[in-house]
């Protein structure tokens, strides 16, 4: 991780797992900034220039879902860390990423996409996928 507190962005339609993810990781250390659609994560993403990583729903409202959602974020902020969550998909497709972007099946715990988190942070950019399962974590959103 970075020396300051990392700010993340958590693009999630629903709002029971977008409070679960914001307490959760915010009680991890992350400084956490939320959003409920990709009109609104953009919006917060030009307001906020010290976000550090967007965590994004696949599927949202209004008509772009995260990967679009997430090549707009890149035009704004080039070489922003990505990582997809989905509840519908067991993994996402290489050419719907965008770079160096993750995914993480639903359900999966706070402290797992905080190991994510901090790996896609410091490490190499790489397609990847991590199944929660493997982890054996419990609290689960």
């Amino acid at each position: 991780m970075h020396g300051h507190q990392s700010v993340l962005l958590i693009v999630e339609d629903d709002f029971l797992v977008r409070l679960t993810l914001v307490d959760a990781l915010g009680d991890l250390g992350f400084e956490v900034l939320e959003a409920e659609d990709a009109r609104a994560a953009l919006s917060i993403l030009c307001d906020h220039p010290e976000i550090d990583l967007m965590l994004t729903d696949i599927n949202l409202p209004g008509g772009s879902d995260g990967f679009a959602l997430a090549r707009a974020a890149r035009v704004i902020r080039a070489g922003l860390p990505i990582i997809y969550a989905s509840g519908r998909y067991s993994r996402a497709e290489p050419k719907q990423q965008v770079p160096g972007s993750r995914f993480i099946a639903k359900p999966f715990t706070p402290t797992l996409a905080a190991a994510v988190i901090s790996d896609l942070m410091g490490a190499e950019p790489a397609h990847g996928q991590i199944r929660p399962e493997r982890l054996g974590l419990d609290r689960r959103i």
